[in-house]
């Protein structure tokens, strides 16, 4: 059932001072029953408003004149029905105040309530000495509930940051995939691209070597199609070697001479590195114009690092002096691979050369290991 009924239902027990007022030993005129009535119908009738507004809106709907109201009817109603309407009218007002008003408001609302419990007590012709558990219990009830809704929002806050989590998860992944696709297919679609237009060239004048060449590009669209298989299964992880031979072929492919110093690095930063490397050939490949390239990658002191540096026109890409890439608006692959670099703890730069070419830089942290390169 709806929230508005099981907060609706116990007004039934609200009547109960009603009947004893209609049936006791001074029954009351038409004028003052009918009064009484609708007085208690009036007091049902505000707190419903109240209480299914806040069920929409918990702690931002109340008014200080739908509480006034609630108040001066609760007041009003205590002279004719005396110590059991104060007793059980209590217990919905207190309900009305704590689901309705913020946080910082409930003590001073609950404070009025307690306090004007204990006043009608008084002027009803009861006893504070027999009668302290009215009051008492009232507090108790209060906060009790405060508790109980404090508790339920704290659930629903933590639902929502699970729900922010599981949408994050879901975002990252999204983009460590489309990082990865782009990283696999702009490389192998490159070096195909190169392949073929030699191959096509070379079909009148040296079929046989066209068709090695078109073997290579089968070669290397099976190896697209099982890189891209990895990704979609998450299980992206290069091998440097592999990588650097790579780089190798594509390059000579290219008609680019390429010069390779190649030292050991560490597993945990061999496999983003082999990223940067294939990512800068594509780039050399593309873009630079290159006739030349160098290939640097090893361990300085506490960092691994890898250059990729070329000598083509294409140096002067954007006019900009070295910086970190992530905050470029250079192409997709070298910024989402600055940001791997970079969750990783490393960083990648691009940095103009002055004899007209371009490097593009990466470091990442590891132990301490005896080596050489930049620093």
């Amino acid at each position: 059932m709806s929230g508005r009924f099981w907060t609706g239902i116990y007004l039934i027990f609200i009547w109960w001072p009603v009947l004893g007022f209609l049936r006791g030993p001074d029954r009351p005129g038409p004028l003052a029953a009918a009064l009484v009535v609708a007085g208690v119908a009036a007091f049902c009738g505000l707190y419903l408003r109240v209480a299914w507004t806040a069920l929409r809106r918990p702690h931002r709907n109340a008014t200080p004149v739908s509480l006034a109201a609630l108040y001066g009817t609760t007041a009003a109603l205590a002279l004719p029905l005396g110590k059991d309407w104060m007793f059980l009218s209590s217990f919905f007002v207190l309900v009305a105040v704590i689901c309705s008003l913020p946080p910082r408001g409930t003590a001073i609302g609950v404070g009025a309530v307690i306090g004007g419990l204990v006043a009608g007590l008084a002027l009803t012709g009861g006893s504070l000495a027999a009668d302290w558990w009215i009051p008492l219990q009232a507090l108790l009830f209060a906060g009790t509930l405060h508790n109980h809704l404090r508790l339920r929002r704290a659930n629903e806050e933590l639902a929502a940051a699970r729900a922010r989590g599981e949408r994050l998860a879901v975002d990252n992944e999204r983009l460590r995939f489309a990082r990865d696709l782009h990283d696999i297919l702009g490389h192998s679609l490159s070096v195909m691209t190169l392949k073929s237009q030699l191959a096509r060239r070379l079909v009148d004048a040296d079929p046989e070597r066209a068709r090695a060449e078109m073997e290579q590009v089968e070669e290397l669209a099976r190896r697209a199609m099982a890189e891209v298989r990895d990704a979609v299964a998450g299980y992206r992880a290069l091998s440097l070697e592999e990588e650097l031979a790579g780089a190798r072929r594509a390059l000579a492919a290219a008609g680019v001479r390429v010069q390779v110093d190649a030292g050991p690095v560490p597993q945990e930063a061999a496999s983003l590195l082999a990223w940067v490397v294939r990512e800068g050939t594509t780039n050399v490949v593309r873009h630079s114009g290159a006739r030349e390239c160098r290939i640097r990658c090893g361990v300085a002191g506490d960092r691994a690092f890898v250059e990729v540096a070329d000598g083509g026109p294409g140096g002067e890409r954007d006019g900009r002096r070295s910086a970190p890439l992530a905050e470029r608006d250079g192409g997709h692959g070298l910024r989402g691979l600055a940001e791997r670099l970079e969750a990783a703890g490393g960083t990648l730069r691009g940095t103009p050369l002055p004899d007209g070419g371009f490097m593009l830089r990466a470091w990442l942290p590891v132990a301490e290991t005896a080596g050489t390169g930049p620093r």
